[in-house]
């Protein structure tokens, strides 16, 4: 039996997690293994990435079905079914993935991609994500559509990535996602975050020279979706911010920010106060090489017309 694609994971996961216990990413992906009974051979498939097929389709079963709120994280990468999801699993109808699109979560979380993602959604794995492109495009346009399509799902994949690490990991990560955008120097403690006591809400700091005279502060915080960064708490930073004088500050999140948050950035006089979004960082740090490796290089080559036209 040919290995099923990710979609077809969604019901198996689902009935596995019927039984309301919380469970991390590898448990669920081994006891759908065993219900789905996937031969040696099934799980002996690896992606170009050198991940195992199986477990990457089975990941994107778990994070679209927690995207649809039939699924609901208690932890980093652990799971446990929702209210909603009870009241699935206890029809005897396959739960799919037109299942999930009924839900208005799952849809805006679908709609975040500029291409329609239809019933092969890209993000099952990088091979799948070039089957949507459209028919009528040309050999160069499909290309080009298909680099884009791909790109989409590794920007996915750091942003679920991004959601599963501990606020403290965020922590430590943001200095090197600012370093890579062009901000900091190699000062042997350019990288370093602000201890705990004392640092007055501010969570590392980025040297832009190498005496330190100019500094971007930082702010990150790791929340799960849903729940936004308000004005309360921007405004905190830019206190902090006036408390070192400083002139540059970066507040980051794996969430969203406010209306009234990003005026308060935008109202801000006398510094510069940057907000990052999740899925504006989880783009950030694929455009500047973040958290991601060059996986192939295709050369493609066209035709020299003017090299033809001289005979």
């Amino acid at each position: 039996m040919a290995l099923p694609q990710w979609h077809g994971f969604i019901d198996p996961v689902l009935r596995v997690m019927a039984d309301g216990q919380v469970r991390r990413n590898a448990d669920i992906r081994n006891a759908v293994a065993v219900v789905t009974r996937l031969s040696d051979e099934d799980m002996g498939e690896v992606m170009a990435s050198g991940e195992a097929r199986w477990a990457n389709r089975i990941n994107w079963a778990v994070f679209d079905s927690f995207k649809a709120g039939l699924l609901v994280r208690e932890a980093r990468g652990q799971y446990k079914i929702s209210a909603e999801g009870l009241r699935r699993v206890s029809s005897t109808a396959e739960i799919t993935y037109q299942t999930l699109m009924e839900y208005d979560s799952y849809r805006a979380y679908q709609n975040t991609s500029k291409a329609p993602k239809k019933t092969a959604r890209p993000g099952a794995e990088t091979m799948s994500a070039v089957s949507e492109i459209a028919v009528d495009a040309d050999p160069s346009e499909a290309l080009e559509q298909s680099a884009d399509q791909l790109n989409r799902v590794v920007i996915d994949e750091i942003y679920r990535n991004l959601l599963e690490l501990s606020p403290d990991a965020f922590e430590r990560l943001i200095p090197f996602v600012v370093k890579a955008l062009g901000y900091g120097t190699d000062r042997e403690d350019n990288l370093k975050p602000t201890q705990r006591s004392g640092d007055n809400g501010i969570d590392g700091i980025v040297w832009q020279d190498a005496l330190g005279f100019d500094r971007v502060y930082l702010q990150a915080k790791r929340y799960s979706e849903g729940n936004t960064v308000g004005a309360p708490e921007v405004q905190a930073f830019s206190g902090a911010l006036g408390q070192f004088r400083a002139t540059k500050g970066i507040f980051i999140t794996t969430s969203t920010f406010t209306s009234g948050a990003r005026a308060v950035a935008r109202d801000t006089a006398h510094y510069t106060l940057i907000l990052i979004d999740g899925q504006r960082l989880a783009s950030l740090m694929f455009e500047y090489g973040v958290g991601v490796q060059v996986d192939r290089t295709v050369v493609v080559k066209k035709l020299d017309q003017d090299f033809f036209d001289s005979f």
